[in-house]
């Protein structure tokens, strides 16, 4: 049974974009929930990219939000480890993205969720 688990690290990056749309939290958790890498871009080492449709916005998913997932034990734990919307940030950077995954790997250890 695939399991959940939404960091610290990944709610501060979604903080300030839940105060501007305000129904993302629920497009996340059902993002989540039906999330499928083969319907995923896979970006390597149990990363992958999803894009996500904010009800809050006229646009498709193509102009709208991107998290990056990490699946820990595939598939059996389920972290997004970073958000942004595609209008300020193009893509994020493998050095990027390797930040936002080192944070939430300290954080995973800390609540004994990575042994």
């Amino acid at each position: 049974m695939r399991q959940y688990y939404l960091p610290e690290h990944f709610l501060k990056q979604l903080k300030p974009y839940s105060k501007k749309y305000r129904k993302l939290q629920v497009d996340l958790i059902f993002a989540l929930k039906a999330f499928s890498p083969e319907l995923a871009q896979h970006l390597g080492h149990k990363l992958y990219k999803l894009r996500l449709k904010a009800s809050d916005l006229p646009k498709g998913k193509s102009k709208s939000f991107r998290v990056i997932i990490f699946l820990w034990h595939d598939p059996e734990l389920v972290v997004p480890i970073a958000v942004y919307f595609k209008g300020d940030v193009r893509n994020l950077s493998a050095k990027d993205i390797e930040y936002h995954l080192s944070q939430i790997t300290i954080e995973l250890e800390t609540q004994k969720l990575i042994i």
